[in-house]
């Protein structure tokens, strides 16, 4: 009996102790299956954030291509997906908000979310002058005025009783034909080894080099290269260095700043403006450098050829410390070098009635030559005869200064008008008014007198604008503080009491744009590229290739072209120069995201 009792305590025991083994080992096993799920979720979690920041760097990639995109969901990349959410702020702002997940939208334990606040960079095109003239000038005369400041990069030609009530200056204009050049870039639809070379990319790419000589010891006016960007990179500086036993040396012997905003996604020439400089020796060699920072999604490119030119070689490397061939070896840069074409002047030969600088002791007059001048202010000059100073030697000459748009910022505004879609023929704005936008018109636009156009998105104009008198164009609201762009191929007319008006919030402007030479082109007709006898309103001007004739009193916020004649009266008041304009659209829709704004949603 004794035995059998032990035997049952024995067996009870057993039992106890395997369950209790048993129960710990559930135990050891429920804990590492919770840890392995948690570092598993810890793991996704990690990939999901990844996948949320890529959703974020599609999205401001996505807005500086469609302006209009919204977002988008579940979008694949590798083993999960992310969703994009755009929302509008006041202003120039959005708000975006990316999530991922792994494997998919199942499984939200995994879900990662990042927000971030994207504006339109500041820096994107600048007009720094209200008034600016490029190498054709500015000539007054008929008693005309300007209300303010004049920048040219040729002569100022007032004379007969004209007044600028600001300050004047004329730089030296280039030589009509670039001294060196390798001009000749193929139609380059993609990038291969031989027809470009990246550069800003890498810290061992991170900025390029290219060799020359000149061909006579004049001053160097300005270079120019045949660039384009991936992503968004940040002005570069392009320098004009020795050469050191065969590669750029360290001694800057001038420097001018490559605009980041004049280079776009397609390839362009891109000009740089140098300031007044030591004479270089066309004995020797020296080397263009364009340095700017690396970055491996932000960077440019430059179209090249194989010993395309015969005076020097391309390198990439890193200012001021080392330089490569290029890959493959000898290639060059497309790239054209000017040098000054002549010296710039103020006034005329001598006073007779002459032109009036400046008011209530202040406005400077700033050339190589001022005369026939009466200056309120500094009188900067080298030579020339004045009826109240002498000239101030201390200064040089003026430096030239770039026009504000290249020749690809306006074509990205084309390709976005035609995106819109095409109206054949004329279009004819009535009384009634109407709305347009986005759209390319293949004819003339005519906006009559009491006709108000609402303009909804870039206009491309192939052929002519005339507004006559009363005749309206506006901003429509949903640009905000926003501008938009208005293009025309032809000569545009704006008869006196034609206006021009933003979207109503403060910042924003129309931008009356032509690519026309005209009156030297062919099918001018005699006209100017922009003939205005008053009114405008609150509008830019920009005719970059041809003439703006003022017959009239004209107010305006911005005006730039290649020559700008005032006659007949004329006065011209405009706004303080656009230090920046901001496009929600075209080459002013670089969205960047605002620093400090990226967090991770807890």
């Amino acid at each position: 009996m004794k035995n059998r009792t032990q035997q049952g305590q024995i067996i009870i025991f057993a039992l106890v102790f395997l369950a209790i083994i048993m129960t710990a080992a559930a135990a050891i096993m429920n804990y590492t299956t919770v840890n392995l799920r948690g570092e598993r979720q810890a793991l996704q979690k990690d990939q999901a954030l990844y996948l949320a920041e890529a959703g974020l760097d599609k999205a401001v990639d996505a807005l500086n291509q469609d302006p209009n995109y919204s977002g988008e969901s579940n979008t694949v990349l590798g083993s999960g997906v992310f969703t994009v959410l755009v929302t509008a702020l006041s202003g120039n702002s959005k708000i975006i908000t990316s999530t991922g997940y792994i494997p998919d939208s199942s499984n939200p334990q995994s879900a990662r979310t990042v927000k971030a606040v994207l504006s339109v960079d500041d820096s994107v095109i600048a007009f720094n002058y209200g008034v600016q003239a490029g190498n054709g000038g500015f000539v007054m005369s008929g008693g005309s005025a300007v209300n303010g400041n004049i920048y040219s990069n040729g002569n100022i030609a007032a004379t007969n009783g004209v007044h600028i009530t600001g300050s004047a200056t004329a730089a030296n204009p280039p030589a009509l034909a670039p001294d060196q050049v390798n001009n000749n870039p193929p139609d380059i639809t993609a990038c291969s080894g031989t027809n470009c070379i990246i550069f800003a990319n890498t810290t061992a790419t991170q900025d390029f080099a290219q060799s020359f000589r000149i061909s006579a010891a004049t001053p160097l006016n300005n270079v120019q290269f045949y660039l384009k960007k991936v992503g968004s990179p940040s002005n570069a500086v392009v320098k004009i260095v020795n050469d050191n036993s065969g590669s750029p040396g360290t001694e800057v012997l001038l420097s001018g700043t490559l605009a980041a905003s004049a280079v776009t996604a397609n390839f362009g020439w891109i000009t740089v403006t140098m300031p007044s400089a030591p004479v270089l020796d066309p004995s020797q060699t020296y080397w263009l450098v364009i340095d700017a920072s690396s970055n491996s999604s932000k960077y440019y490119i430059i179209g090249a050829n194989n010993n395309g030119y015969a005076n020097g070689q391309a390198k990439v490397g890193r200012f001021g410390s080392s330089w490569s061939d290029t890959s493959p070896a000898g290639l060059d840069g497309y790239f054209q070098i000017y040098l000054g074409g002549g010296t710039s002047t103020i006034g005329g030969s001598t006073y007779v009635g002459g032109v009036y600088i400046g008011s209530g002791g202040q406005g400077d007059a700033w050339a190589h030559t001022v005369a026939g001048a009466s200056v309120e202010g500094n009188l900067y000059c080298q030579t020339g005869s004045h009826n109240n100073k002498a000239c101030d030697m201390s200064r040089g000459d003026p430096s030239p200064e770039p026009m504000p748009l290249s020749d690809q910022n306006i074509q990205d505004w084309k390709n976005e008008a035609a995106a819109g879609g095409t109206i054949a023929g004329d279009h004819h704005i009535d009384w009634q008014g109407g709305s347009l936008g986005p759209i390319k018109i293949t004819g003339n636009l005519l906006v009559d007198g009491g006709g108000t156009l609402t303009v909804t998105g870039t206009l491309w104009v192939e052929g002519n604008i005339t507004l006559t008198g009363g005749g309206n164009i506006r901003l429509s609201p949903s640009y905000g503080a926003s501008s938009g762009a208005i293009v025309s191929d032809g000569y545009v007319v704006l008869n006196g009491g034609s206006d021009f008006y933003g979207s109503g919030v403060a910042g924003s402007y129309p931008f009356l744009i032509t690519t026309s030479a005209c009156p030297v082109a062919p099918g001018c007709g005699g006209y100017d590229a922009v003939s205005m006898s008053g009114g405008a309103g609150s509008v830019v001007v920009v005719a970059q290739n041809g003439n703006v004739h003022i017959s009239g009193g004209s107010a305006l916020k911005e005006l730039t072209a290649k020559q700008i004649t005032m006659d007949g009266g004329a006065t011209l008041i405009y706004d303080s120069g656009l230090i920046s304009s901001d496009f929600s659209t075209g080459p002013g829709g670089s969205w960047a995201i605002t620093p400090d704004s990226y967090v991770i949603v807890p």
